[in-house]
Formats: structure tokens, C-alpha cells, sequence
């Protein structure tokens, strides 16, 4: 399924980059007719502030999957800053879900009551991070980058009537309650391709290295010790900021 979702983002993205390389062809065709001097990328100053409007897939790990194999989407919007040529920032908002299912999921360890864990989740989540964009590669034209960021994150696990986990307390351990917002610690690459007027695409996939365990309601009762993980790839436009 994982292939499968980064197919289809590549392919996305190179239909994207050959249109977007038509447009520039047209336009040096147009500026030649006009008979305007030819300017290289390299001639233009690149913006300096870039905003990304994206969507993509989101996957979760926890108690009720072992990998990540169910998918859900977000939408994102962010600003990222471009005025250096090695680290810039990032600034990011996220909308979207988070969902795990594992009908057959049984708590092996031990409990004083009968545990009856939930075997399915749906959550809705908003998030906002800032990131350090450390770029390995940076052209005119393209931008290959690693990133780590620091945020935090607002999430609500329900059933699958829509009803608050956080309400039904027969689902977790006697005594058991959380809270609904996380700090988050997403790492992240990328690459984006700029045509010379600023706008562009890009990819970008990495993990949002929640710090809870309560993605997924399960935690006192859950047969796995790590905190619960989420997998976000988005497919991003970029339009250059003048402001």
C-alpha cells in the first residue's frame, strides 16, 4: 500500500513538473518573439518567503497496528523562509485524521479487571510546528532538504459512531485519563522544484513523532511500550510570497 501511495505521488509530481516546464517554454518562446533579453534563473533573486498549500496521506503505529497500513489525509498550509542558502525555517499548520483498526487486538499482560480495549479509532487532528530546513541540496530551481521540528498537536480519538473515547472509561484502566492536546517532534525531507518566478511543487514525507499515548485511547492496556506515531506524506503548490 506504501508503494503504491509513493507511486502515485510521483507520478503526480512529475505530470506536475512537465507541465510546469511547458509553462516556462512558452514563456521563453514569448520572450523571444518580444525579442526581451534572455535571463537565466540564476539572474533572478529567489523569494524569499514560500507558501505551501499541500494534501496528503497520513498513516498510523501504535497499539492497534504494528505498521503503517491504514490510511486517513490532511491538509496543510506553511510558510517556509528562503533567505539562506544552508537553514531556513518552517512554519507549518496540519488539519486532518488519524485512524486504526485491529479487530481481533487483545491486551496479553496483566490487569486487575477484565480489560475491554477499544479495536478501533478515528481521530481528528490540528497541528502546528516549526521546523529547521537544513538543505542538502539548493539551486535556483530545486531545494532537497531534511528537517526538524518542534510543535504541538490537538487530537480527539472517537469511536466509530463519532462518540468521545475520552467519555467511555470501560475502554482504558481503571482510574485512566489523558488529555487532548501533544507536543510533537516531526522529522521530515523533502524536495521542491521552483520555476524562476517563484512558484513550484514539492514532496515532502516524514513522521510526527507524537509525544503521547493516546492516539489511539489505548495506553495502560496496550502491548506495546512505544509512544504512538504517525506517517504524513502531503504533495505541495508553492506560491511565492511579496509581502
Amino acid at each position: 500500500m506504501l508503494q503504491k501511495i509513493l507511486l502515485y505521488f510521483l507520478v503526480l509530481f512529475t505530470c506536475t513538473f512537465g507541465v510546469f516546464e511547458s509553462i516556462q517554454a512558452q514563456s521563453s518562446v514569448q520572450g523571444a518573439q518580444t525579442k526581451e533579453p534572455d535571463k537565466s534563473p540564476s539572474d533572478k533573486h529567489s523569494p524569499t518567503r514560500l507558501l505551501e498549500i499541500g494534501i496528503g496521506p497520513t498513516a498510523y503505529k501504535g497499539d492497534l497496528a504494528s505498521s503503517y497500513r491504514k490510511w486517513a489525509s490532511a491538509f496543510y498550509i506553511g510558510v517556509k523562509f528562503n533567505r539562506k542558502h544552508r537553514v531556513n525555517g518552517h512554519l507549518n499548520l496540519a488539519i486532518g485524521s488519524i485512524t486504526g483498526q485491529n479487530p481481533s487486538y487483545v491486551f496479553t499482560g496483566e490487569s486487575e479487571t477484565t480489560p475491554t480495549p477499544n479495536l478501533y479509532f478515528k481521530t481528528t487532528f490540528f497541528s502546528l510546528n516549526y521546523d529547521l530546513q537544513i538543505n542538502l541540496i539548493k539551486t535556483p530551481r530545486w531545494i532537497v532538504y531534511v528537517s526538524q521540528g518542534i510543535g504541538f498537536m490537538r487530537y480527539n480519538p472517537k469511536d466509530e459512531y463519532g462518540n468521545n473515547f475520552q467519555d467511555q472509561l470501560n475502554t482504558r484502566a481503571a482510574n485512566e485519563t489523558y488529555g487532548s492536546i501533544s507536543a510533537i517532534l516531526p522529522t521530515q525531507a523533502g524536495v521542491i522544484y521552483l520555476l524562476p518566478n517563484g512558484y513550484g511543487a514539492g514532496i515532502q514525507g516524514g513522521w510526527l513523532n507524537t509525544q503521547t499515548d493516546y492516539l489511539d485511547n489505548i495506553s495502560q492496556w496496550g502491548n506495546r511500550s512505544k509512544k504512538d506515531n504517525a506517517l504524513w506524506l502531503k504533495f505541495q503548490f508553492i506560491v511565492p510570497l511579496t509581502f
